[in-house]
């Protein structure tokens, strides 16, 4: 028995789940967060790239505000079970209001302290990625399908901040973003998360 505890002891700890609990760890610590985007969007099918840039703001429990500065300004509001989508310079609002965080798999919601990533993914560490933050590299594979996600890359920083994200889809369309000037437990208030719709604005549900 002192054997086997030895040896158990001196067996080294698989380097993705490590990897993979240090990310979870810290978003599960974190009460808010912010950090500017910019997004590099890949689709195959019709050989076209699109890029993004703006604002991403998290509060926990599942507030979530995404503002694209450019190329056109759109804001998406998640607040609870309601998802806002708004665009200013068209007045025009989509909103779905049976949205949820048990709706997305926890590729998305860890990161406001919802979901489990070893439940759902395989972990591995790869090397560095050229055109990506320094930082160690965590592929995530789904153990069963996941709608839009066939493969997922975090580049990770020392304290488990994901650095960059890249989400590859069975089509194998690849969405990159990459975060940079991270902030987080600022207090941010519940009023950056809700969204009422001007007045004259066009609305549809879906």
């Amino acid at each position: 028995m002192i054997l086997l505890a030895l040896l158990l002891a001196a067996t080294p700890k698989d380097p993705g789940r490590a990897l993979a609990q240090r990310v979870q760890s810290f978003y599960a610590h974190t009460r808010d967060f912010s950090a500017h985007f910019a997004q590099h969007y890949t689709y195959v099918a019709m050989a076209r790239v699109e890029d993004s840039e703006g604002t991403v703001q998290v509060k926990k429990p599942g507030l979530v505000r995404w503002d694209y500065d450019k190329p056109d300004k759109r804001t998406i509001y998640v607040e609870g079970k309601t998802l806002w989508i708004w665009r200013p310079d068209d007045k025009e609002a989509q909103v779905k209001r049976d949205f949820g965080g048990d709706q997305l798999s926890s590729a998305f919601t860890f990161l406001w302290g919802k979901g489990d990533l070893l439940k759902e993914f395989s972990p591995s560490v790869k090397a560095r990625q050229s055109g990506l933050p320094k930082g160690d590299v965590l592929e995530l594979s789904p153990i069963k399908p996941v709608p839009g996600v066939e493969k997922l890359l975090f580049v990770v920083g020392g304290d488990g901040q994901v650095l960059a994200s890249v989400v590859t889809n069975a089509q194998g369309d690849v969405n990159q973003i990459v975060f940079t000037d991270a902030k987080v437990d600022q207090g941010l208030k519940d009023s950056l998360f809700h969204f009422e719709p001007p007045k004259g604005a066009y609305v549809q549900e879906f």
